[in-house]
């Protein structure tokens, strides 16, 4: 499956989320790396609304919820994908604010690895979709 989008500047909530401890470790254990703290975002080609929520249905991998003090941190759905040759992971949180944003994690800053600015058109594609 393929989704095409526009590079678009999120809310810096990514950052924050991707530190967290609970999160870090189940990364590396079920992902294989230690994400950079940041997503990059990708607002979804309109056309393709209906193939990342049919995406976001399928068959994922899990990084648990959890709660740390009295702060409650939600499940994430991962999907791995490539974007422009390079191996990524594509996060939907539980608690999402988004509904036509993508996020996706690399073990790289991936607008610096890529040289992707905002309003960049890229196309993501989902393995085993």
């Amino acid at each position: 499956m393929k989704i095409k989008g526009t590079v678009t500047s999120g809310k810096g909530n990514g950052r924050n989320y991707l530190l967290e401890e609970g999160y870090l470790q189940q990364c590396k254990r079920k992902l294989g790396f230690i994400p950079y703290p940041g997503t990059l975002n990708i607002k979804i080609d309109e056309r393709d609304m209906k193939k990342f929520g049919k995406l976001k249905q399928g068959h994922a991998i899990i990084l648990h919820g959890f709660k740390k003090n009295s702060k409650v941190f939600g499940s994430v759905k991962c999907f791995r994908a490539v974007l422009m040759g390079k191996d990524v992971v594509i996060v939907v949180p539980e608690k999402s604010f988004y509904t036509d944003i993508m996020e996706i994690i690399s073990d790289k800053n991936l607008r610096n690895e890529l040289s992707l600015k905002d309003g960049d058109c890229v196309e993501v594609n989902i393995k085993n979709a």
